[in-house]
């Protein structure tokens, strides 16, 4: 037995050697991989993975052949040192030649010239003796040098043990930060257990033109036609701004932009380095949760990270983007590789089946006897577009940076081109390819709406559609060169800020009705407070809509969109009728909407089309300059002890 553990002691030190250099090799793969999306948040994670994978992998390669050399040889283990670096030398070369020749068929596909089995078992055979002949040359370096790699050999596996244990930290830290996994009910959960649920889903990227309610011909959206005529279509609802961050901040706090904060610059050279909800703020599932409701949320999109504050009030919080992008950046290192090939279920991508695979599990478990609030984020109209079954995650890499995602391999026939050189202006289209883009839109809108329909399914399943609020609506739109541009965030024209929203509660709110007056994103939570018999706070930017449905109120006047994304600061004031655009730099653009809906005639030369909106615009004071409204802390209760410290210190 003292030869087996001596055999094994020497291919454990080997593996966890060669692991943790192997290892450094593919952390570098996967930061690179993840250049674009968050590096900074994740740099640790993304070399963590990899070299854990690595070390692990390199023990395990070698532990069974220590053994067996142990059982069956009588001689030195350290004589064998020399093998046990050719097997891991062997293996680490078929990692990379491997995929070398899977790169080369595929390369031979594109081109139309599929891989016969012929050509497939010579890539093999070159991949094999490129694998047999790196073990031999770094084996018989080895061997040639043994005794200063056996000197060596004790303080790099305390290294490499050493570094192990310190790359669990990012991954339990990953875990715990981006994901909440529970937390315990609030005491009121049972004085609240008669009240209704509640269902939000917002789609990322909707414009509503593209839903049947709204006028669409494309028959696209059959399952929210169907929500929509079961319930309100609110015509002329506005987003608060024409990108995900501010706009979800202002839909769960019922406030403006530049009262809430979420989604100012605080690093200029990336679209990532926006500033979060501050914490403490008031949000609508904060509210539900101190009456008792069991809060979740499944989300897409890397600017719903739990860093950026969203996730106050919910019990539990899932983006799947964070972890459908840590699969995409490890896609290249032997950890992809392996999940994808023994378990390619467990791979996480972040299109809407994803979304409502989740939901479904989780409408089939909760206890229904108690309130919950669930909230579904889906991200497929969202560009890159492709269509259902191409891909399996909405990566945005391409949207952040000039470089192409890696599944935008064939422009415009499965998959929308670099969008990023797209909404520069870089790459230019035929009338023939934008018309292609469009129907790829399109397609993702439908697959969407088939998404979503499930999840309405499973409610309906579950015998809780009569006792369900259902809020349905999208945090901004899309253009598509109507003013010279594609994609969002750059705009405040309709295409961008004009978003559905349809509401469903049998026998409490109206079916087949319609809404004709100015609705706002801000609206939606005190809306759904009063629909549900709840408080909204004072001081609130929105209102609540509930007196325009029974008739008795006529709704807000006006509405504010700000904060761009991609472009120089403007801020859109938007009337029933008129639409007013100031730049950062002075410059104003009025439309009359009745006469003009697709803003192609600017009014800023007509005095007497500008004064009234300019002196509206005035009155609202000094544009972008965000002042938080965060909920008060309560007062806590200081003792004796306290006192005396305070005391101490002259207070």
């Amino acid at each position: 037995m003292r030869r087996v553990s001596a055999h094994v002691g020497v291919a454990l030190s080997v593996g966890l050697v060669g692991g943790l250099i192997l290892g450094c090799r593919e952390a570098l793969l996967s930061l690179q991989a993840n250049a674009v999306i968050q590096p900074v948040e994740y740099f640790l994670l993304y070399a963590a993975v990899p070299l854990l994978t690595w070390i692990a992998l390199g023990a395990l390669l070698l532990l069974p052949g220590g053994v067996a050399l142990g059982l069956w040889r009588s001689s030195e283990p350290t004589a064998c040192l020399w093998l046990y670096v050719a097997v891991l030398a062997c293996a680490a070369a078929l990692s990379m030649v491997l995929p070398w020749s899977a790169t080369v068929s595929s390369s031979l596909r594109q081109v139309g010239m599929p891989a016969t089995p012929g050509v497939r078992i010579v890539l093999g055979a070159l991949a094999g003796a490129l694998a047999v002949e790196a073990a031999l040359i770094v084996g018989g370096v080895v061997a040639a040098h043994a005794s200063a790699v056996l000197r060596w050999l004790p303080h790099g596996t305390v290294i490499a043990v050493g570094v192990g244990l310190l790359s669990l930290w990012p991954v339990a830290r990953f875990l715990g930060r981006d994901w909440k996994w529970g937390a315990p009910q609030p005491a009121a959960a049972r004085a609240a257990a008669a009240q209704p649920h509640v269902l939000l889903i917002s789609v990322d990227t909707l414009r509503a033109d593209h839903l049947g309610s709204y006028g669409s011909p494309y028959g696209l959206t059959p399952h929210l036609d169907r929500l929509a005529a079961d319930g309100i279509v609110f015509d002329q609802m506005l987003t608060a701004s024409p990108w995900t961050l501010p706009a979800i901040a202002s839909l769960f706090t019922g406030l403006y932009p530049r009262h809430h904060g979420a989604g100012t610059i605080t690093n200029p050279w990336s679209p990532l380095g926006r500033a979060p909800l501050p914490p403490g703020s008031w949000t609508l599932a904060a509210a539900l949760r101190e009456r008792g409701y069991r809060t979740h949320a499944i989300v897409t999109n890397p600017y719903l990270a739990l860093h950026y504050g969203l996730g106050q009030g919910f019990d539990s919080y899932e983006n799947v983007t964070i972890a459908s992008e840590a699969f995409l950046s490890f896609s290249e290192t032997t950890a992809g590789r392996l999940v994808n090939w023994l378990r390619p279920d467990l791979v996480i991508g972040d299109r809407g089946e994803t979304v409502s695979q989740r939901a479904r599990r989780w409408l089939n478990r909760v206890d229904a006897t108690q309130p919950f609030f669930l909230w579904l984020h889906y991200l497929d109209p969202h560009p890159p577009y492709s269509r259902a079954g191409v891909t399996r995650h909405k990566s945005l890499r391409g949207d952040m940076a000039f470089r192409p995602a890696p599944h935008e391999l064939v422009p415009l026939t499965l998959t929308s081109p670099d969008v990023a050189r797209l909404r520069s202006g870089e790459i230019r289209l035929s009338e023939a390819e934008k018309d292609a883009v469009r129907a790829l839109y399109r397609a993702e809108v439908a697959s969407v709406d088939a998404a979503v329909g499930a999840v309405l399914d499973a409610l309906d399943g579950r015998g809780l559609r009569a006792q369900t609020l259902v809020v349905f609506l999208a945090d901004h739109g899309e253009e598509f060169w109507e003013h010279g541009g594609v994609e969002h965030g750059h705009t405040v024209y309709e295409e961008l800020v004009h978003v559905p929203l349809l509401l469903r509660w049998p026998g409490h709110v109206p079916e087949k009705a319609r809404i004709a007056g100015l609705t706002r994103i801000i609206d939606v939570a005190p809306t759904m407070l009063e629909l549900l018999g709840l408080p909204a706070p004072a001081g609130l930017d929105g209102e609540s809509l509930v007196p325009l449905l029974r008739g008795t109120g006529t709704g807000p006047e006006s509405a504010l969109i700000e904060n761009m994304l991609f472009a120089e600061e403007r801020i859109g004031l938007r009337t029933a009728t008129r639409k007013y655009i100031r730049w950062a730099a002075g410059k104003e653009e009025v439309y009359d909407l009745g006469e003009d809906p697709r803003e192609q005639r600017d009014l800023a030369g007509v005095e007497a089309a500008v004064r009234p909106l300019r002196r509206r615009y005035a009155a609202l004071g000094r544009p972008m300059s965000p002042q938080p409204r965060v909920a008060p802390a309560p007062a806590a209760a200081v003792d004796e002890q306290t006192r005396s410290a305070l005391r101490a210190l002259g207070y």
